[in-house]
C-alpha cells in the first residue's frame, strides 16, 4: 500500500505588508552641525530594538551611538574618547551575541598614518574599555581597514583587510574573541597570498559558531567565500561566475545567515559587457551558491553600496543607493518573499540629498529598518546627518478596517493516488490572492491559488506530489502576506 504523508502545521508564523507601511524618512541624530563621516551601522538587540552607530566630526572624528526606545531615539552619546595620537575613529560595525551584549568594532587612524582595529562591547550599562583586535605594529607601517563583526554559537569573530602601507597587495584577516582570557585571539590570514588585492570583506557566524567570510578580489573581479573548519580556513571558492557576472573592484559584499542556516549575499557587480554597476544577490543553503541574479537593472545610473537582512528564507530585504543625477543619490529597497522579488521602493524623500550608504536590520516582527546618511536641504552642504525609514505591518486604521487574511493548513488527503493537502484562508474583503507552497530554500514548489477572490473563506488544494519535508505555505493578498510552516512526514 502506498504510504501517505502526514501534515502538521505551525499556524501564522508571520504577517507582513508589502508595498505599503513605510512610515517615511526621519532623522536619527540631532541637528547639531556635526558631520556624519561614514555610513551608519545597525543591529537589533534581543528585545527587538535597533541600535545605530556612526562616526562624526565634532573636531576629531569619533563614534556616536543611540538606540530605539520604542517611540523615539535615545539621546546620542559618544562611545569612546579618541586616544592620544588617534585623529579618527571610523568605519564602525555592530553585532549582538547570545548574552545580549552589543559588540562594536572600528578602525583607529593614527597621526603617523597607520591604522589598527579596535573593539568593545556594551555590558548593559556602559561600553567597555576598547581593546586592540589587530596585532600591534612595531614599525608603524601597517594599515587595517573596514572591520566587520558577527556573533553566533557562543563565538564572536572580527574580520578586516589591510597590510603594510608601503607594500601592496592587501589581505583579509580574522580574529576570534577569547572569552576565557578576555581578549582577541591571534590574527589569522583568510585570503591566500596569491599577489591579488583581497579587500572589502564581511563575516557571518552561524549557530554552531562557524564564521563564514566573503570578500572581493582585484583584478579577478570575483567575490570569494571561505569558512573556518575549526583548524584552518578552507580553500576560497568563487561566488560569481565571471563569464556571466563580474564583481566591482569595490564590491563591498554583505553576508547574513537566517534562522534556518541559509546564507544570503549581496554585492556590487555588473553583467559581462555592461557599462554600469548593479546590485547582485545570491544565497547558499549549504549545498553551494546559486547563480547570481541582478536585483537592479538601471541602464543609465550606477548603483553603489548595498546591505542585506534576513530572518527566514522567505523574508529577505536588500537595500542600496542609486546615483540619480549629477549630485543626488537615492536609497531603495526590495523584498524576497520566497517566490519573487518585489518591485523596488524608494525610501528617501526631498528633505535631504546625497543619500547613500544604506544599512538594513530586521526588528522582532521581521520588519525592516533602513538607515543612511544624507545632507539636509536646510543645512550647510558639508553637514551629513543619519536618516532612517522603517516598515510597519499595517497602520492602526488599516487594522480596524481590514483585518489580515488568515491561512490554516487543514489536513493531508489523497487525490488519484497522488499526495496533496488542503489549505483554508479567509478574506476580510475581495482581493487578489496568491497562495504558494515553498521549500525550506524559499523555492516555489506549487501554486495553490492565484487570482481575484471574493470576501469569505476559501479552500485551496495542493495537487502536486510533494515529498516529505519542511515547507512554507504563503498567502499574499494585495500588499500583505502570511506564512504557515508545513511539515510533511511519511508514514
Amino acid at each position: 500500500m502506498r504510504s501517505l504523508p502526514v501534515c502538521v502545521a505551525l499556524l501564522a508564523l508571520s504577517a507582513c505588508a508589502l508595498g505599503s507601511g513605510w512610515v517615511g524618512q526621519e532623522r536619527v541624530n540631532r541637528p547639531d552641525g556635526d558631520t556624519a563621516d561614514s555610513d551608519p551601522t545597525v543591529i537589533v538587540d534581543g528585545a527587538g530594538c535597533p541600535w545605530v552607530v556612526w562616526d562624526a566630526t565634532p573636531g576629531d572624528t569619533t563614534l556616536w551611538w543611540t538606540r530605539w526606545l520604542g517611540s523615539a531615539w535615545a539621546a546620542q552619546r559618544g562611545v569612546c574618547q579618541n586616544a592620544p595620537g588617534v585623529w579618527a575613529s571610523c568605519g564602525p560595525d555592530l553585532a549582538v551575541d547570545g548574552q545580549d551584549r552589543v559588540w562594536l568594532v572600528w578602525q583607529n587612524a593614527h597621526e603617523n598614518d597607520n591604522c589598527n582595529i579596535a573593539a568593545c562591547y556594551y555590558d548593559g550599562s556602559q561600553w567597555t574599555v576598547e581593546q586592540p583586535v589587530s596585532p600591534p605594529d612595531s614599525d608603524s607601517t601597517d594599515v587595517y581597514f573596514q572591520p566587520k563583526v558577527s556573533c553566533g554559537g557562543g563565538q564572536t569573530w572580527c574580520v578586516w583587510y589591510g597590510g603594510p602601507s608601503t607594500s601592496l597587495p592587501y589581505s583579509v584577516y580574522a580574529s576570534r574573541w577569547d572569552s576565557l582570557r578576555g581578549r582577541w585571539g591571534p590574527e589569522m590570514r583568510v585570503s591566500p597570498p596569491d599577489g591579488n588585492e583581497h579587500w572589502w570583506c564581511d563575516v557571518a557566524v552561524d549557530s554552531s559558531g562557524t564564521p563564514h567570510v566573503v570578500w572581493c578580489t582585484h583584478p579577478l573581479y570575483t567575490v570569494f567565500y571561505s569558512h573556518f573548519d575549526g583548524q584552518a580556513w578552507v580553500t576560497p571558492t568563487p561566488v560569481n561566475d565571471t563569464t556571466q557576472v563580474t564583481a566591482s573592484p569595490w564590491a563591498s559584499p554583505r553576508i547574513v545567515i537566517d534562522r534556518s542556516g541559509m546564507m544570503h549575499l549581496c554585492f556590487t557587480g555588473a553583467k559581462v559587457g555592461a557599462s554600469h554597476r548593479d546590485i547582485v544577490y545570491t544565497r547558499n543553503d549549504g549545498s553551494g551558491w546559486l547563480p547570481c541574479q541582478m536585483l537592479t537593472h538601471d541602464s543609465v545610473n550606477d548603483v553603489w553600496y548595498s546591505d542585506v537582512a534576513a530572518d527566514r528564507p522567505d523574508n529577505v530585504w536588500v537595500t542600496w543607493d542609486l546615483q540619480g543625477g549629477t549630485e543626488q543619490f537615492s536609497v531603495h529597497v526590495s523584498h524576497w518573499d520566497g517566490v519573487a522579488w518585489s518591485s523596488e521602493q524608494r525610501l528617501d524623500d526631498t528633505t535631504s540629498y546625497y543619500n547613500c550608504g544604506p544599512a538594513v536590520c530586521l526588528d522582532s516582527s521581521g520588519g525592516p529598518w533602513v538607515f543612511w546618511t544624507g545632507v539636509p536641504y536646510t543645512g550647510p552642504v558639508t553637514d551629513d546627518d543619519v536618516f532612517f525609514n522603517r516598515f510597519t505591518n499595517a497602520s492602526l486604521e488599516e487594522d480596524r478596517q481590514a483585518p489580515p487574511a488568515h491561512v490554516a493548513i487543514l489536513r493531508c488527503a489523497t487525490l488519484q493516488d497522488r499526495s496533496c493537502f488542503a489549505a483554508s484562508f479567509s478574506l476580510a474583503e475581495a482581493a487578489r490572492v496568491r497562495l504558494v507552497l515553498c521549500d525550506g530554500a524559499g523555492r516555489c514548489v506549487a501554486v495553490l491559488a492565484d487570482g481575484n477572490m471574493p470576501r469569505g473563506t476559501h479552500t485551496a488544494h495542493c495537487r502536486t506530489p510533494v515529498a516529505p519535508g519542511a515547507y512554507f505555505c504563503r498567502l499574499q493578498t494585495g500588499g500583505r502576506f502570511e506564512t504557515s510552516k508545513v511539515i510533511l512526514l511519511g508514514q
